[in-house]
């Protein structure tokens, strides 16, 4: 992942963002307040403040304001701006790449707002401490900390915050490449910010969108959102447009290798060595290692594609010398990044056992004291115990009542499989005889049919039988349940063809509208068994040349799956009873196929098991519709 990605993660340390004109009229401002203010706790914000607009510009600047503002602090016991200057270090020492420094400042930052329940300043905190652990891929811990940040920022509604965290979630899903997933959160981010319309934050979004559209391959769209971000920072020359120019260089050299006209071609190619060398020029000035090197790489690929071999080779050993000096610092890095985080582990290890030192002392101090409540209370203890004891009795005995009314219904459910196993047994044995008995008299054609009637019969009997093992075998807890991220179309195919020849008998036409890179977090062969028991049930009861639907869509909490057919319908009072054991909803198909209803109260606890939800909508003689929804693995 290229460290464009983690700059723009950086730009959002900080909330206080502002174009070019308006910065410089804050820092007019800020500098006033500064000389003017006899209140040391505004001269304090104001340095912080002061510091945090020179963050990029001019990094030495913003650290002198901020050991101003440490130290004023320090001089009258000013918490909340130990903290923000705390804060402040981490992001000075996160530009230098030192790390190990900014996380112990991060975390001391962090404690301080802890102590000052200071919601604006826990989720500043946390937020610095996810965009530390994103520089080492700990992705599951950055994810931790920013969802933390988000959290803290709606608890306050500070929409500006929000759209910040969103958006650096959204960036640590970039990075494990769940691209679908990273939009989701920078369209969010955009969204948030959309109340102040141009906003600085929404290029950093647009940027963003970029990057994630050229990895999915959809370059035109990637160099629409670089524009938009373009034309919100305009002429702004730091390093923010030179990483939108970076990306246009990339969209266009991408669209260069699949153009089929030659003159097009070196136009694109041509677009892509300007947009380039201009990013090259401004990370050049801010000696930025990655993305010069970063360039250098694809200046190698252009030249190539140009067939300029010298220049091309040129480039690449530059590319190759920068990776090999920086991959020998990110080592470094590592270590001491990892000492550090020792460290900070160890001290608060210590802190926690100093608490705990302190509470065991006002333990003893508490504890004649609770000896006496004790006594008190162990008294009435007992005589309440001695009056609840009977209507505990009376509980049992109708828990008692209800379980055993749970078990009639049991054994209910078990005498209709058994009834349901007998009829298509009995058929399969009139095959078997008829086949003992005249297969001497019976020609090749009427062997081949009985045999392959037979062999479906089997197929569906077996396959009845291990969803009725697989059942019970769950109920019991004696085989693990094992839900997973699966995709529901090529499964939702599979249980489609395996009744395609009872749909193409009744001449009913099977419809998906599925998106391809839909799943569904679900036990895979359980959801096959409850997809296809509702088809089979549309089947049987959608009359010929009939149609049936399969649908499925997904938002951020679950996946919801529906199956419409136009068959017969279902009045009210069988849909109040559809999903009850103990009582018969069964009745034949339009075609006087058998039906028991089991396979419906199979789909109910089926889905029960993943913590889902099953409904069905159904007006008579114009149709059903079964829904099941699942929840996401991460919602």
């Amino acid at each position: 992942m290229r460290k464009i990605i983690i700059l723009i993660c950086l730009l959002f340390f900080s909330i206080n963002s502002y174009s070019q004109i308006n910065q410089e009229h804050k820092i007019d401002s800020l500098k006033k307040v500064i000389n003017q203010t006899t209140v040391d706790t505004i001269k304090v914000k104001a340095l912080n403040d002061l510091a945090g607009l020179f963050y990029y510009s001019a990094p030495e600047k913003s650290l002198d304001y901020t050991k101003s503002a440490f130290a004023l602090s320090k001089r009258v016991g000013y918490k909340k701006g130990l903290a923000l200057s705390y804060n402040s270090f981490s992001i000075y020492y996160w530009l230098k790449a030192d790390f190990p420094k900014a996380l112990e400042y991060n975390y001391k930052a962090l404690h301080l707002f802890e102590d000052l329940n200071d919601k604006k300043g826990i989720a500043k905190a946390n937020n610095g401490l996810g965009t530390i652990y994103v520089e080492f891929k700990n992705y599951k811990q950055a994810l931790s900390c920013y969802q933390k940040a988000l959290e803290e920022s709606q608890i306050t509604n500070d929409r500006k915050s929000i759209a910040t965290y969103q958006n650096n979630i959204g960036d640590v899903y970039l990075r494990m490449k769940e691209y679908q997933k990273a939009l989701v959160y920078f369209d969010k981010a955009i969204k948030m910010n959309a109340y102040e319309k141009g906003s600085y934050e929404s290029g950093l979004n647009y940027t963003n969108i970029a990057i994630t559209l050229n990895f999915l391959k959809q370059h035109e769209k990637s160099i629409e959102a670089s524009n938009k971000s373009i034309a919100i920072y305009k002429n702004d020359s730091s390093l923010l447009n030179a990483y939108n120019k970076i990306e246009l260089g990339k969209s266009y050299y991408y669209l260069a290798l699949i153009e089929k006209s030659k003159t097009k071609r070196e136009q694109l190619l041509q677009k892509s060595l300007d947009y380039i060398n201009k990013s090259l020029k401004t990370f050049n000035s801010a000696g930025s290692l990655i993305d010069i090197r970063d360039s250098y790489s694809y200046l190698s690929k252009i030249y190539k594609a140009q067939e300029k071999p010298e220049l091309a080779l040129s480039y690449f050993e530059r590319s190759s010398n920068l990776n090999d000096s920086i991959f020998s610092s990110e080592n470094k890095m590592q270590i001491e990044f990892l000492k550090s985080q020792r460290e900070i582990e160890l001290r608060d290890k210590k802190i926690e056992i100093q608490n705990l030192k302190i509470k065991n002392e006002a333990r003893k101090v508490y504890l004649l004291y609770t000896i006496t409540i004790a006594v008190v209370i162990l008294s009435a203890l007992f005589f309440w115990l001695y009056l609840s004891k009977r209507k505990t009795n009376l509980q049992l005995e109708e828990k008692n009542k209800v379980i055993s009314n749970i078990n009639k219904q049991k054994d209910k459910f078990f005498s209709i499989i058994a009834h349901d196993l007998r009829g298509p047994f009995n058929g399969f044995l009139g095959l078997t005889e008829l086949l003992a008995q005249d297969i001497d008299n019976m020609d090749k054609e009427e062997i081949q049919f009985a045999a392959t009637n037979m062999r479906s019969s089997a197929v569906n009997l077996n396959r009845l039988l291990e969803n009725l093992l697989e059942w019970s075998r769950m109920e019991q807890g004696l085989i693990p349940f094992s839900p997973q991220e699966n995709k529901f179309l090529p499964m939702a195919n599979e249980s489609i063809g395996t009744l395609q020849e009872e749909a193409n008998k009744k001449r009913i036409k099977i419809k998906t509208t599925i998106p391809e890179e839909l799943t569904i977090y679900a036990d895979y062969n359980i959801l096959q068994s409850i997809t296809r028991n509702i088809l089979s049930n549309a089947l049987k009861f959608t009359p010929r040349d009939g149609s049936i639907e399969i649908k499925a869509s997904e938002d951020s909490k679950s996946t919801t799956v529906s199956i419409t057919d136009t068959g017969i319908g279902m009045d009210e009072k069988m849909l109040n009873n559809l999903f009850k054991l103990d009582v018969k909803t069964n009745r034949n198909g339009t075609e006087n196929e058998p039906s028991t209803g089991l396979g419906l109260i199979l789909c109910k606890e089926f889905v029960e098991k993943h913590n889902g939800k099953i409904w069905v909508e159904s007006e008579v003689n114009i149709g059903t519709t079964f829904y099941f929804s699942f929840p996401n693995a991460i919602s």
